[in-house]
């Protein structure tokens, strides 16, 4: 039997990424790391997803500086509000100390983007396959290590990379050649899709093999972290996958009335924008904008939640039979969301809030309620808001064994 997921219920997960450590400072988010581990058990969380930083444990100290100016800049995962430095490696493993103390798991991810290669540099072909055995031999020193200081019980799972897909598109060669080809017609794109299902398939299996063999005495399964929900999983994974971790963050939906009244709030307020893009806009008029083109189009938005979650088990069925274990730990959107003082909060709480109640009803082992669901953001501070969507999750009929 595999370690956690699916055993005996659902997971509750919160995506705490990097901010647990980069904001452990004085007077940072989670400077008092003990109080925000049990203000999350109070909100119902069984489950931290969580950069662990697998390079960088044998570095002893390392210095964070400064990244945010909270008087300029919106919150961020990860930020870092004073210079301060601290040792990975003891950080980690006092956060496995509270997960025991407070009776939650460990879902070990990075989100080391570049690091496969070095930061800025593009992985060529005939490099492929040295590259990714070297990365997963990373991995394993970390996983040794972190077995020694008894991080692993707390383990659930394992994923070399946060979102490969995301990743692979800017570094690797030979999925760019492939991703740039011009398709006209669906046969084309079909083509391109293959190709890079491939490539994938390969990528992954070199990047696991060493990982799932470190951690299979440990009874910890190994997850893919996808970008988007229903991958084609089952052509991008080999047998050694237990887990996949479908991510979901689409934009609000939006008619032309919608766009232009969030087209007042800024220029390109309507479309995707990054937390720097947000910095821009009026969020007054931004906020108005975004909760009434969400009352709107309520009814779709909740069935394209229902529509792509439902998709992704036609697609984790593997040629051996074996079936993957879906988790959700980014959800439901949109990714990026200001938290100002100007924007309500509560169109978005309905919307990922509602969306999770319809998950909970599919076999999913386990799911976060949002990609804000850490004390960096003002979100953390509805506590009943956390605690009864997850309370529902928890007594859904969405666990299901590995």
């Amino acid at each position: 039997m595999i370690n956690y997921p699916g055993k005996e219920f659902p997971l509750t997960i919160a995506k705490w990424d990097l901010s647990w450590l980069t904001g452990n400072h004085p007077g940072g988010p989670f400077e008092d790391l003990e109080k925000c581990v049990r203000e999350a058990r109070k909100r119902e969380y069984n489950a931290f997803r969580t950069e662990c930083w697998p390079r960088e444990i044998f570095e002893g100290k390392k210095t964070f500086k400064k990244t945010r100016d909270p008087e300029t800049q919106l919150p961020a995962w990860g930020d870092v509000l004073a210079d301060h430095e601290c040792d990975i490696l003891e950080r980690l493993s006092y956060l496995a100390d509270l997960c025991r103390k407070y009776d939650i798991w460990l879902g070990l991810d990075t989100w080391m983007n570049g690091s496969q290669g070095g930061r800025g540099r593009i992985i060529e072909p005939d490099e492929e396959e040295k590259v990714f055995t070297e990365f997963s031999q990373m991995w394993v020193k970390a996983i040794q290590r972190f077995r020694e200081e008894g991080i692993l019980e707390r383990a659930i799972w394992v994923a070399p990379l946060n979102e490969v897909p995301h990743v692979f598109v800017r570094k690797v060669r030979s999925i760019m050649d492939v991703t740039g080809k011009k398709g006209d017609d669906q046969t084309d794109r079909a083509d391109i899709a293959a190709e890079v299902n491939a490539l994938l398939k390969k990528y992954n299996h070199w990047m696991g093999e060493a990982v799932k063999e470190e951690i299979e005495k440990d009874n910890i399964p190994l997850s893919y972290s996808a970008l988007f929900c229903a991958e084609d999983y089952a052509d991008r994974l080999t047998d050694i996958y237990d887990v996949v971790d479908a991510h979901y963050m689409p934009d609000v939906h939006q008619d032309e009335e919608d766009k232009a009244a969030l087209e007042r709030a800024g220029k390109g307020a309507s479309e995707f924008s990054l937390f720097t893009d947000l910095e821009r806009y009026d969020l007054k008029i931004y906020s108005q904008a975004w909760d009434r083109a969400c009352r709107k189009n309520y009814g779709s938005m909740l069935r394209r939640a229902r529509d792509s979650h439902e998709a992704v088990f036609d697609k984790i069925t593997l040629p051996s039979g074996k079936k993957f274990v879906p988790i959700i730990t980014e959800s439901f959107g949109p990714c990026f969301f200001p938290d100002h003082p100007d924007v309500s909060w509560e169109w978005y709480k309905r919307y990922n809030g509602d969306a999770t109640r319809i998950v909970a009803s599919l076999p999913f082992a386990g799911a976060t309620l949002s990609n804000f669901a850490e004390p960096t953001f003002a979100l953390w501070d509805d506590v009943e808001w956390h605690r009864t969507a997850n309370i529902f999750l928890l007594n859904s009929v969405c666990s299901q064994e590995v």
